[in-house]
């Protein structure tokens, strides 16, 4: 970015292209989108999508893009500068910017959370003998447990309720 005038400004134009379709096409987008053709439909899905890209998408990301550069500022300043009484719907879109950004905050957290229990030598979700499983993790052999006074050995089978320990792991 260059400075001009006091304010940034992009240099070239491909850097503005480049920053809003980074904006614009989100982990959401590359992870929902497969998902939701297919459930809707598979390729006929495709149809209504690019008309109502098309005729909706477009148009208003452009809108909003060029009320942003009119105005020159943020989404409350510039719905206030234009119709101050839609003041309320400037607030609404960054609080859900903030309330889906702390969203996928936490999914890539997780994310990188079990990629990086996976590095370790011994995977932590292979067995149930870790000291965070719960009394509810079986990994498949019936437990037999001995109780030292009586010597009376009990056979723990697996119940409805039991957790492999992989979904411990998770849980």
């Amino acid at each position: 970015m260059a400075v001009a005038e006091g304010r940034e400004s992009w240099s070239r134009s491909v850097e503005y292209l480049l920053a809003t379709a980074g904006y614009a096409v989100g982990l959401g987008n590359v992870w929902r989108f497969p998902y939701l053709c297919y459930r809707s439909g598979g390729g006929a899905f495709l149809i209504p999508f690019f008309i109502m890209l098309v005729l909706c998408g477009i148009p208003l990301l452009y809108m909003e893009m060029a009320v942003g550069q009119y105005t020159q500022q943020g989404p409350i300043g510039a719905i206030a500068k234009l119709c101050p009484f839609f003041k309320g719907a400037g607030i609404a879109t960054v609080v859900i910017s903030f309330l889906f950004t702390t969203y996928y905050n936490v999914i890539i957290t997780w994310a990188f959370y079990y990629l990086f229990s996976s590095f370790t030598s011994k995977l932590p979700w292979s067995d149930c003998s870790n000291d965070w499983n719960s009394d509810d993790c079986f990994d498949g052999n019936n437990k037999t447990v001995t109780d030292p006074i009586t010597n009376v050995t009990t056979v723990i089978l697996r119940s409805n309720d039991s957790l492999s320990p992989t979904e411990d792991f998770y849980e």
